[in-house]
């Protein structure tokens, strides 16, 4: 299942993203929090935002694959999606604000047609 596949990538990404902010909290020798990081602070949001988006993108692949909608409709959300999260943690480690809003822009277009897709196909 194409759902399970993106499950598993999505995965492999949150855990780069935990280690980015284990990385960094052994370096400036912090446990808890960012001790005022800002580096740390980006990491640490980049890895929570991602975890805040990614199960609804998750419910949605599986609900429209459920719905036997084909892999060649999913992969471009998919991949719109994951190339969103990218990008909005890239930016917040580089304090790129304009990669951030294309990243958020991303991510928010490849929920919002998914979601469409859903809600289209429980009216028909």
């Amino acid at each position: 299942m194409f759902s399970g596949l993106f499950a598993a990538i999505c995965t492999l990404f949150y855990i780069k993203l935990s280690l980015d902010v284990i990385k960094l909290r052994k370096g400036h020798q912090v446990g808890l929090g960012d001790a005022g990081h800002k580096d740390l602070q980006a990491r640490i949001r980049a890895h929570a935002n991602f975890i805040e988006y990614t199960p609804l993108a998750v419910i949605l692949i599986f609900i429209l694959e459920y719905q036997l909608i084909s892999e060649a409709i999913l992969l471009p959300f998919a991949a719109l999606f994951l190339a969103g999260r990218v990008l909005h943690a890239q930016a917040l480690a580089k304090a790129n604000i304009k990669m951030r809003v294309v990243g958020m822009g991303c991510t928010f277009l490849s929920l919002i047609g998914m979601a469409l897709i859903n809600a289209y196909l429980y009216i028909i």
